[in-house]
């Protein structure tokens, strides 16, 4: 069994959402790409220990099992897709065609890590020893990005081709974001603060993350950061206290969870003034929401451990038959859970020759699928990055 495999058989074990000790803990530990074992407390005494060696930072989240039915009443729920449903479509169904992502001089364990909705940018990561080396990807053409720092991961991109990631360096971490050429550093409020789990962006350059004082732990007194387009210096928004943001669409909203101590109790989409609306959830369930685009949001259902699709704009829910959470969605509502990609509420087939497996990492609006290969009788071979035409 790889470790992925393991890591994935162990996070099965959770009946309740992925605390932030445990997202956090888990995204660093493949940043490290390094065996680490580490215990967590979650809500009711659930115990996690990990041993990880992982090259998909955005797969590493991933904490689901089989779904399980929709109670009766709780919204609209069920396996069919949202098609339609408030979303304008730019994809059409058909095969998804396969080809490789060239990668830069002398790189050679790269995987992809997201997309704009485009489809146009691509980005993702090189290891070296443990660190990571940044790639972008414009027009299928790659570029190694400046390394300002020991590791520097690269984790996000919008349609003007400006990413977002973030640097290690030591004790020290902050996020970049790299625009026309130069890589930016993001500065924190006064003081020593350690950000997570991964910052996002959105169309017009906004990024936002979770930040919490060094010293803490999962998530305590952690607030949400803001960066307006262009600037350097960080806004807090005025969120509840235990809010925690994992995306931002192109009209501002916030999208993320409400944490009690260090576990999520409910999904919720906020404005930046921090009025905020909480996501459905089936009775009995608590739900936490991972990616947004347009009027989409997706996430995860506890305790059936499955994969949530929240309309913002009408406020109904998906819930898609499917290993979960979601992490990642488009405009159209296709989703990416657990390295599959969903579309119309069923799996779609990410072909690859030679006996090689794809498995999805990001979708654009325009169906291109980015993600990556794997080969070897464990699955544990990286042949490198792949993109998918949908």
């Amino acid at each position: 069994m790889n470790d992925e495999q393991e890591l994935r058989d162990r996070l099965r074990a959770i009946e309740v959402p992925a605390s932030r000790i445990e997202i956090d803990g888990l995204v660093r530990a493949g940043r490290r790409r390094a065996f680490r074992r580490r215990s967590v407390a979650g809500a009711g005494g659930v115990a996690l220990a990990t041993a990880v060696l992982l090259t998909a930072p955005s797969i590493l989240t991933t904490a689901g099992a089989r779904p399980d039915a929709a109670p009766a009443g709780a919204g609209a729920t069920g396996a069919a897709a949202p098609a339609g449903a408030g979303a304008t479509a730019t994809a059409s169904p058909g095969p998804c065609q396969p080809s490789e992502l060239p990668l830069p001089a002398g790189m050679r364990n790269v995987t992809a890590a997201g997309v704009d909705p485009t489809g146009r940018y691509v980005v993702g990561n090189d290891v070296v020893g443990q660190d990571f080396r940044p790639v972008l990807w414009t027009d299928g053409k790659p570029q190694a990005l400046p390394v300002p720092g020991r590791s520097v991961e690269v984790t996000a991109v919008n349609a003007a081709g400006v990413a977002v990631g973030l640097v290690e360096d030591g004790r020290q971490e902050h996020v970049f974001r790299y625009q026309q050429g130069a890589s930016t550093r993001l500065r924190t409020p006064p003081g020593n603060w350690h950000v997570y789990p991964r910052p996002a962006i959105n169309a017009a350059g906004d990024v936002v993350i979770n930040a919490e004082p060094s010293g803490k732990s999962g998530g305590e007194d952690s607030v949400v950061l803001l960066w307006r387009a262009g600037s350097t210096e960080a806004v807090k928004l005025p969120l509840p206290d235990g809010a925690n943001a994992f995306a931002i669409t192109d009209d501002g909203t916030i999208v993320g969870a409400l944490y009690r101590k260090g576990v999520a109790s409910a999904a919720y989409a906020w404005d930046q003034q921090g009025k905020g609306r909480k996501l459905t959830a089936p009775a009995g369930e608590t739900a936490a929401g991972y990616a947004a685009r347009g009027d989409w949001a997706t996430g995860g259902l506890w305790p059936s451990r499955s994969t949530a699709l929240w309309n913002l704009r009408t406020g109904a829910l998906t819930r898609l038959t499917t290993d979960g959470p979601g992490d990642a969605v488009n405009a159209s509502g296709w989703v990416v859970a657990k390295g599959v990609l969903l579309r119309d509420g069923a799996a779609v087939e990410l072909p690859l020759p030679g006996g090689q497996a794809g498995l999805a990492v990001a979708v654009s609006d325009s169906g291109l699928v980015v993600g990556l290969a794997r080969t070897g009788v464990d699955g544990a071979a990286n042949p490198g990055p792949r993109v998918w035409r949908c």
